[in-house]
């Protein structure tokens, strides 16, 4: 590929010496960076192209003038502006300003402005093709292909358990990751696509999974297992994602099977956490690829394709840093890295109507569900900011700028600042209380404000230091994490009473298993400092939090 590149380049320099005399050139035709991606094929080829058509007329009665990107990337956005990520679909990948793509491309701009072509302004040029593009380096090997995925390998459930299922998914977890609009997945279910297209057929698969931990029906548990814990394994045991086809190709049903939320809720609550963490680095990257990170690549008009990319990006993105959370690891993609926008604020039902003009608006005075997700994205930044300094290396703190005397306090100050700012935005109906009427409202609020009180305990419990020497912050600190810990066992106290019988979402597991350590912690300091305190009052709130788990291990 270099090889043929670097000699269209040099016929290219050979063409322009002979053309020097040429009239100056127009702008009459242009040809986008999608476009050239289209011509190239799908072997990351944009810029690798052919910039005079075989009926140009080189003495000056036709021109072509490639109107490549002018900024960071590859493609055009005018044509993402008018279709949005689903004109990407075809094309090879999404290019940054560091790759070799645009490094060719950059070359064919130089020429076009040092050479003097015109063409008539009344002609279309064909878009350009590139002439060195010899098969033997451009496209796969024999060898390297595999076997498709066979629809008749896979086993559904009996029709009413899997409606059932499927009702159980969009109960109980989409509307905490709103990954899929239910409208749409629904019609695609009726009219049996899972049964046509295997990647979809993984979703499905998948969804029914999920839903299975919320059934009580006995077919859900694997057979001569007899345990509820295996409830969906059945189903889930038939994906296999681990395959060329699925770990390349952005294909929109992949990324929501990768690990945009299905796969990896699942392994979530599972012991292998392991398997989740990389699938959703591999999500990560194949959301890159074709530029979902980006929002110049989504259209001007709202689409329902453009809003479940972005909902399958921002689900990659929340459960990537609460992986990094627990597992104690490194962001795979930081936030500088990605400009999109948030989902639109706007329930499933309201997204496709029968009047355009009011498609995707969400009527005046009715809460959303959705605001829970931009909150929850919201937060998340704080997150992953607090990840990056307090809990990186050495090098990272002195890159941000937090070295030398003092740079604790400030730390922690600006972080405080984030957190509380943040708090005060959350919307009026999700704020947090025993009362809320909503089962689902009562969930998501309970969601936000243990995440507050989690990334309080986060930001200060590394400044307590037990059996170190204090600083001017421990014991600010020490106050802080103990506020957040009783704040979270009460609200694991509420919940545990509310709703007993019902599996709470994993960031309720991990924020009442942090608050009983953080209580222990503060029983065990008492105890070595000789303090008389509430013990009883402490160890209600333990037992508060014990029982939020305890409640989780039937699934």
């Amino acid at each position: 590929m270099f090889r043929d590149s670097i000699s269209k380049a040099s016929e290219l320099y050979e063409s322009q010496a002979q053309s020097s005399a040429s009239p100056v050139p127009s702008s009459s035709a242009r040809y986008s960076a999608v476009e050239i991606l289209d011509n190239v094929g799908e072997h990351e080829a944009s810029g690798f192209l052919e910039t005079l058509p075989p009926d140009a007329d080189v003495n000056g009665k036709e021109e072509l003038e490639l109107q490549l990107s002018d900024n960071d990337e590859t493609f055009d956005s005018v044509t993402m502006l008018q279709q949005g990520i689903s004109s990407l679909s075809m094309s090879p990948r999404f290019h940054g300003r560091s790759s070799n793509s645009k490094l060719v491309s950059d070359i064919f701009e130089h020429r076009r402005q040092t050479t003097e072509y015109s063409a008539s302004p009344s002609k279309q040029l064909p878009p350009p093709t590139l002439l060195y593009k010899r098969p033997e380096f451009w496209s796969s090997f024999p060898w390297e292909s595999e076997p498709e995925i066979f629809l008749n390998l896979f086993t559904f459930p009996e029709k009413d358990l899997f409606d059932s299922l499927v009702a159980l998914y969009f109960e109980h977890i989409n509307y905490l990751y709103a990954l899929l609009h239910r409208p749409t997945f629904e019609t695609l279910i009726t009219q049996g696509i899972h049964y046509r297209d295997p990647q979809f057929a993984n979703v499905a698969m998948l969804v029914i999974a999920i839903g299975s931990r919320f059934s009580s029906d006995p077919r859900v548990v694997l057979e001569k297992t007899g345990s509820w814990l295996s409830s969906g394994w059945k189903w889930f045991s038939q994906v296999n994602l681990y395959n060329k086809a699925t770990l390349t190709v952005p294909n929109l049903y992949n990324l929501q099977a990768i690990v945009v939320c299905l796969y990896t809720i699942y392994i979530q609550d599972c012991p292998s956490q392991e398997e989740g963490w990389s699938l959703i680095s591999a999500g990560l990257r194949l959301a890159q690829a074709i530029g979902a990170h980006r929002k110049k690549v989504y259209s001007s008009k709202l689409t329902a394709i453009d809003e479940l990319w972005k909902r399958a990006f921002w689900c990659l993105y929340i459960l990537d840093r609460q992986f990094c959370l627990t597992l104690g690891r490194p962001c795979s993609l930081h936030d500088e890295d990605f400009d999109l926008d948030y989902p639109i604020d706007c329930d499933d039902e309201f997204w496709l109507l029968s009047d355009p003009e009011e498609s995707f608006k969400q009527p005046p005075g009715k809460p959303s569900k959705i605001a829970f997700i931009t909150s929850f994205i919201e937060v998340s930044f704080i997150l992953s900011y607090a990840l990056r300094t307090i809990y990186s290396i050495n090098k990272s703190k002195a890159f941000l700028g937090y070295t030398g005397q003092g740079w604790e306090e400030r730390l922690v100050t600006q972080l405080d600042s984030k957190i509380n700012s943040w708090e005060a935005k959350i919307p009026a109906h999700l704020r947090f209380s025993a009362t809320i009427e909503d089962p689902l409202f009562f969930v998501q609020a309970a969601m936000l404000s243990s995440a507050y009180h989690d990334l309080r305990v986060l930001v200060h419990h590394p400044f307590v230091a037990p059996g170190g020497k204090p600083t001017s912050i421990t014991y600010s600190c020490l106050a802080s994490c103990d506020n957040a810990a009783r704040a979270n066992s009460g609200i694991a106290l509420i919940i545990s009473c509310r709703a007993p019988t019902v599996l709470v979402p994993s960031l309720l597991l991990h924020t009442a298993f942090t608050s009983a350590i953080i209580l222990f912690f503060k029983l065990f300091s008492a105890r070595r400092a000789g303090k008389v305190i509430d013990v009883a009052g402490v160890m209600a709130g333990v037992h508060g939090c014990m029982r939020v788990l305890e409640n989780a291990e039937s699934r």
